[in-house]
């Protein structure tokens, strides 16, 4: 037990400074929607609230059972894009790009310039569901 303190501090250390929402095993309940071939889609944060200065992650998770798996988690520093992890894709070349303040640091400088582009769009959660008719018929349900 005594060896094992100084992982245990050093595991909640790097939890305590983990970026905003990189860590996130599911979807929270306000996270946006989506559809692709029939299976339902969760992405969080939605785009929209993905600001000039964040500093956190994107996740895209697809309904998997009573569960969800996570496709892809996008790392962003100062707004853009730096880095992306596809757990559902192994050996995917763009997990090896690496851009740092606008510059391909590390991978395929042609596919790596492009991460920027890797945002997901999603519709309102309340466009899903029982609640989705009248979301729709009241305009609210626009993808962004």
């Amino acid at each position: 037990m005594i060896r094992s303190l100084p992982l245990l501090a050093l595991a909640l250390h790097a939890a305590a400074g983990a970026a905003p929402n990189c860590g996130l095993a599911v979807p929270p309940p306000d996270a946006g929607v989506d559809r692709q071939m029939g299976v339902l889609l969760k992405v969080y944060p939605r785009t929209p609230d993905i600001g000039p200065d964040y500093a956190g992650c994107q996740t895209l998770w697809a309904q998997a059972g009573d569960g969800w798996e996570t496709l892809t988690i996008v790392h962003y520093a100062a707004g853009h894009v730096v880095r992306v992890e596809n757990p559902a894709v192994p050996h995917d070349p763009v997990e090896q790009c690496l851009v740092e303040r606008g510059a391909v640091v590390r991978g395929d400088p042609e596919l790596c310039a492009q991460l920027d582009d890797m945002r997901f769009e999603s519709l309102p959660p309340e466009c899903a569901g029982d609640a989705a008719a009248a979301a729709q018929a009241a305009g609210t349900c626009v993808r962004a």
